[in-house]
């Protein structure tokens, strides 16, 4: 008994190492755009648009790859999109490579590095919903939330890491850091190839029989959507604050925002090791995540300009890190093929940064006086929807008990 848990840990502990590696690939990306702009001679527009729609279809392939998980198992699709995703980033790469080295023109490379972010997208999609499913297949029902947690602190950690990474390949040369893109997914795909077959979950019956979204699903998914719309929002308008409300250089409000992005990674990854992971009931997480959120929003808004605004971004932090776990661990509760679920929900996330990313900017140019209003109004958008999800909550668990005694 002993020792199949602790394989079930160590396999547990794969897909997690497999999860911080994605999250680093992201960062490790986004830290080199200053550079791939001088060394390439792409335009920033260039490069944000390519981001943009490697994001987009990394939002539409991802419920498509949990319904493909739960048919035919969690191993081979995660094979397949990290073996894609290597592919894509290898093409991607030597693209860039090429135009730095004057080997091929920039108009020409454009369309084969937007097929390499089309690439890159339809495959990466699969990564994080395969990993979630899966780690909860390979658990215990009643651990989700710590096994969702720990899923979330890999992440972080991973987008922590990601800068620190980037760091020293630098001196080897102004595109060294590039090798990440293509040394992460490797080390993925080698360790994913360790991981057992795994049972496909998903009979036919329960495929027939659940179709349709659990109970509070949808306020559920509306409070992720709404997090990452706040979170995408807060971190487009975090280095044109920090200039203009901080007196700071471009350079250094730059630098300031690399680091800001660092540590808040790292403060997630520590509370939901320290915290998140110890706490039994979903719906406590889901409930504090929502409570520090709101609060954290309000004392970041409000204090803005000074240094008592940290303590409102490490608010929201926790705010986060409670409740990401909590909404995906009461998503999983129901007999739901997982995949399924863990698909929609990487479609919320991702769609969520992109609206916020994409609104984030415009209010911000529309209401300079109140930088973070379009973040308010989403934090407050997040309650309501916290509330209506927990009443449904409770309504289902009440009918759970009454059928329990009428059968007894």
């Amino acid at each position: 008994m002993r020792r199949s848990l602790n394989t079930a840990q160590n396999h547990q502990r794969k897909i997690n190492i497999v999860v911080a590696s994605q999250g680093a690939a992201q960062v490790v990306l986004l830290t080199q755009i200053p550079l791939i702009v001088e060394r390439c001679g792409l335009s920033l527009a260039s490069i944000g648009g390519l981001v943009a729609l490697g994001t987009f279809c990394l939002m539409i392939a991802g419920p498509l790859w949990g319904e493909i998980g739960d048919r035919i198992g969690r191993k081979p699709v995660l094979l397949a999109g990290l073996i894609g995703a290597l592919l894509a980033q290898c093409l991607f790469v030597g693209l860039l490579l090429a135009i730095a080295q004057g080997h091929l023109d920039q108009s020409n490379a454009l369309l084969a590095l937007a097929a390499s972010r089309i690439i890159y997208g339809l495959n990466a999609a699969a990564i994080f919903p395969c990993c979630q499913a899966w780690a909860i297949e390979l658990g215990n029902a009643d651990k989700r939330l710590s096994i969702l947690s720990s899923l979330s602190a890999a992440a972080n950690l991973g987008r922590g890491l990601g800068p620190l990474l980037a760091l020293p390949a630098l001196l080897a040369g102004a595109l060294w850091p590039l090798a990440w893109l293509i040394l992460l997914p490797l080390a993925a795909l080698l360790l994913t190839t360790s991981l057992p077959q795994g049972n496909n979950t998903a009979s036919a019956e329960i495929t027939q029989e659940h179709n349709s979204l659990p109970p509070g699903a949808l306020a559920l998914f509306a409070t992720a959507l709404l997090g990452t719309v706040s979170i995408g929002q807060l971190q487009v308008v975090m280095g044109p604050a920090l200039k203009d409300l901080y007196g700071l250089s471009a350079l250094g409000a730059s630098s300031t925002t690399a680091v800001l992005l660092a540590a808040v990674a790292i403060c997630g990854f520590l509370v939901q090791v320290t915290l998140v992971r110890k706490l039994k009931a979903p719906q406590l997480s889901f409930i504090l995540g929502t409570a520090f959120l709101c609060a954290g929003s309000v004392l970041l808004s409000t204090t803005l300009g000074s240094l008592f605004a940290a303590i409102g971004l490490l608010i929201f932090v926790v705010g986060i890190a409670f409740l990401v776990p909590g909404y995906s661990a009461l998503l999983s509760q129901s007999q739901q093929r997982n995949g399924r679920l863990f698909g929609l929900l990487s479609l919320m996330h991702t769609g969520g940064y992109t609206v916020g990313f994409a609104i984030g900017g415009w209010l911000y140019e529309k209401e300079p006086q109140q930088p973070l209003l379009g973040m308010l109004i989403s934090v407050c958008l997040i309650a309501v929807f916290a509330i209506i999800a927990i009443f449904i909550d409770k309504k289902k668990i009440a009918a759970s008990r009454i059928r329990l005694l009428r059968d007894s």
